[in-house]
């Protein structure tokens, strides 16, 4: 295992025993993976609070099609906001509800407000952004529901 560096946790039997079964109901292979994958959460949390960070991900909104109007706003919204908006793809549900899954890049804090502007849409009934920081390949997101 080179480039790799061994250490030692002391942990109660009992906070070990939840673990264990954490990361079995996860899928992990070993413990070591699974706290190199907490390591990174806990790293990449900084990125996520710096607003100026430059991240890309993944806007998902839920909505009602049924609600007057909210499939011409979405769709402005997308045009209006083509500076960081790179795809889109739309998933019909039922019941006159779809899901889009909106692709974006820029500033965290351009991406955070464009969720916003997306969530606070009368018939978007949930949404979240997921991003990715580039550079680092760490994951984050942040949820809502109306």
């Amino acid at each position: 295992m080179d480039g790799v560096t061994r250490i030692g946790v002391s942990l109660e039997p009992e906070l070990l025993e939840k673990f264990d079964q954490h990361i079995l109901n996860k899928g992990y292979v070993s413990r070591s993976e699974a706290i190199r994958d907490l390591i990174r959460e806990i790293l990449s949390e900084n990125e996520w609070k710096d607003d100026e960070q430059h991240m890309v991900g993944a806007i998902i909104i839920i909505f009602d099609s049924n609600v007057t109007g909210v499939l011409e706003k979405i769709g402005n919204l997308q045009t209006e906001r083509t500076r960081y908006v790179l795809s889109s793809n739309r998933v019909a549900l039922d019941g006159g509800r779809f899901m889009d899954i909106i692709s974006v890049e820029g500033k965290l804090s351009e991406l955070k407000t464009l969720k916003n502007e997306y969530t606070s849409m009368k018939g978007v009934l949930r949404g979240k952004l997921t991003m990715v920081s580039p550079s680092k390949g760490y994951l984050h997101y942040i949820g809502s529901k109306n």
